[in-house]
């Protein structure tokens, strides 16, 4: 995985709360007013963000109806995203705890699992309040891209990058994909290696954010990977 950016340190991880040791600056994310901290733990690894109740979205329309089995079966592009209702859950299974080399230091406090490897990296798995001021309504890659620019203005579309994650009920059963936004920084100085991935549902007005760090470059791509196959977004139902 290639290091990206744009010459200046990841502070969307900052801005997202995720505690590293770098540093102990915490700025919330906008939310409604009167929104609690959503995700709570779940059996056999699975956590879910909070449901949600929002307008229905116009642009469902324009896609073809769809079986349950197709949507957990196909990719969940960021075109598709509309097959995600108002209301429904969304939420991510996770399997880090059983991958050797890794550590769990925080299990969904305040909605976030975080997890150290014996390479001197951190994984964070979190989930954003309540998104209403930047959800751009039928189109989840421009509201991802709309977080983006809150945690950073200077964090440009063409920054960002398309990555896949499993889409399925399990990471070990999964044979789909889901497309998040990622930012990636290369290690300077005191600031670590990062990549942020991102996806802002519209329909749920939450997002998911999946970050890693690692002191040095050379050690994100295979902490990346190591997340990415031990991590699955469970399709609602």
């Amino acid at each position: 995985m290639k290091l990206g950016g744009h010459g200046r340190p990841l502070r969307g991880i900052i801005l997202l709360g995720i505690v590293l040791a770098v540093s102990a600056c915490s700025i919330q994310i906008p939310i409604s007013p009167g929104e609690s901290t959503p995700g709570t733990a779940g059996p056999g690894g699975r956590t879910a963000a909070p449901e949600e109740s929002a307008p229905a979205d116009s642009s469902s329309a324009t896609l073809p109806p769809l079986t349950r089995a197709q949507i957990t079966g196909e990719d969940m592009t960021f075109a598709r995203g509309t097959y995600i209702e108002p209301g429904q859950m969304v939420a991510f299974s996770d399997g880090i705890l059983r991958m050797p080399g890794w550590t769990q230091t925080k299990l969904m406090v305040n909605g976030e699992s975080v997890y150290t490897s014996d390479r001197n990296c951190t994984a964070s798995l979190r989930y954003t309040q309540v998104q209403d001021p930047l959800v751009v309504d039928g189109d989840d890659k421009a509201s991802t891209e709309a977080l983006f620019r809150f945690l950073d203005p200077s964090i440009l579309p063409e920054y960002l990058m398309t990555t896949s994650w499993l889409w399925g009920e399990s990471p070990g059963d999964a044979t789909a994909s889901i497309e998040f936004l990622t930012y990636m920084q290369e290690a300077t100085g005191e600031t670590p290696a990062s990549a942020l991935s991102l996806r802002l549902f519209h329909a749920t007005r939450t997002g998911i954010a999946f970050t890693v760090t690692c002191e040095s470059n050379d050690e994100l791509a295979p902490a990346v990977a190591d997340v990415r196959s031990r991590i699955s977004v469970v399709p609602p139902g």
